[in-house]
């Protein structure tokens, strides 16, 4: 008898000894086959500039033209097809089987813009497309990732001009995406968005700015679990509608077959103090947070401004969460992003925020 011959009857004689022993354990006979690991990944991408600069007084009035103008110019320069690509990279090394991405922007634009005028038409050509742009490079990479839910938030639209004479209107929607990694099926997407949304006062209106939610049934070796991405309001002047957002969430998912998986850019966390704290406080009061089971150290995931090309992280909050509850286990955590060596050749990080991946065992 040769030795792999030896090895695999004596394999079989034992799966037969115990075989009698496994029957008589009913916990283990119904265990087999439900648990699964899921690693999954919150990602935002960075609409390329700071919205909230348009809030300021000497914005107001005519000259909000040439702050637009001036904002859009930071957006292009924020390197929009390398930052996508370098997300890809991130993607692809830690092979999450769900992604929740945020700031998944699209932008359009219309020159000669006619916004100024108070009775425009809606901007249509296309400048970028963040979330084509990613699948592109993720399908370059030879990795199937579709999208399984979007929830449309903000579709506001803006004159600009640098001169004062010539004018192009900018066209700013935003998204949150919800991607599924072939062999993990999804199922019953729900895509919204929240009752509750801050008003921001910008250039002399005011506009609503539409955040939301998604989520999705999932299921990977024939075990279940309902997963969530989400992008909450941020703290300060406009903590109040976060806190309602939160609020929101946390009711509409209590119905949600668990185990639930809650992750996203949430503007709150264990770093806040005093009225930004309290969505943390809500979410972690319901929701175990992976970063803190897991025995993650740090893990500041906000913010640094990319086009100031600092090689040092300035990242100092923790606001991106990776949630769970249910019968699920965090086996790992980790940051993607944060370290220089993450930066595109043109001297770019891939986001103002530092993305989480966590590895999770799920059982039903």
């Amino acid at each position: 008898m040769t030795p792999r011959s030896f090895k695999l009857t004596a394999a079989l004689l034992m799966a037969v000894v115990l075989l009698p022993i496994a029957g008589c354990d009913s916990d283990s006979a119904t265990s087999v086959g439900t648990s699964t690991e899921i690693t999954v990944m919150t990602r935002n991408l960075y609409l390329g500039g700071d919205l909230f600069t348009l809030l300021a007084a000497s914005c107001e009035g005519q000259a909000i033209l040439g702050c637009v103008a001036q904002l859009y110019a930071t957006i292009v320069n924020s390197d929009i097809p390398a930052r996508m690509a370098a997300i890809a990279d991130e993607i692809e090394a830690t092979n999450p089987d769900l992604v929740g991405l945020q700031e998944v922007s699209t932008y359009y634009t219309q020159s000669p813009g006619d916004n100024h005028t108070g009775n425009p038409t809606q901007a249509t050509t296309l400048a970028f497309d963040f979330l084509q742009l990613l699948l592109d490079e993720l399908s370059d990479r030879g990795l199937n990732y579709t999208v399984a839910a979007q929830n449309m938030n903000a579709d506001e639209e803006f004159p600009s001009s640098a001169d004062g004479q010539t004018f192009t209107d900018i066209r700013y929607m935003d998204s949150d995406v919800i991607l599924v990694r072939q062999g993990v099926s999804v199922s019953n997407a729900v895509e919204s968005n929240f009752t509750f949304n801050a008003e921001i006062p910008i250039g002399g209106q005011t506009v609503t700015f539409t955040r939301g939610f998604s989520y999705l049934t999932a299921t990977k070796d024939n075990v279940s679990f309902t997963f969530s991405n989400t992008h909450l309001e941020v703290g300060g002047q406009a903590v109040q509608a976060q806190i309602q957002q939160g609020n929101e969430l946390l009711n509409v998912l209590d119905d949600a077959n668990e185990p639930v998986i809650l992750l996203g850019d949430f503007n709150s966390g264990p770093d806040d103090t005093g009225s930004d704290r309290i969505t943390y406080d809500s979410l972690t009061d319901e929701y175990m947070d992976a970063w803190v089971e897991a025995g993650g150290s740090n893990g500041f995931t906000c913010c640094q401004d990319p086009l100031i090309r600092n090689t040092t992280s300035e990242l100092s909050s923790r606001i991106d969460l990776v949630l769970y509850r249910g019968d699920v286990e965090a086996t790992a955590v980790a940051l993607v992003g944060e370290d220089p060596a993450d930066m595109t050749s043109s001297g770019v990080w891939p986001s103002d925020h530092a993305g989480v991946v966590s590895t999770l065992t799920v059982r039903n």
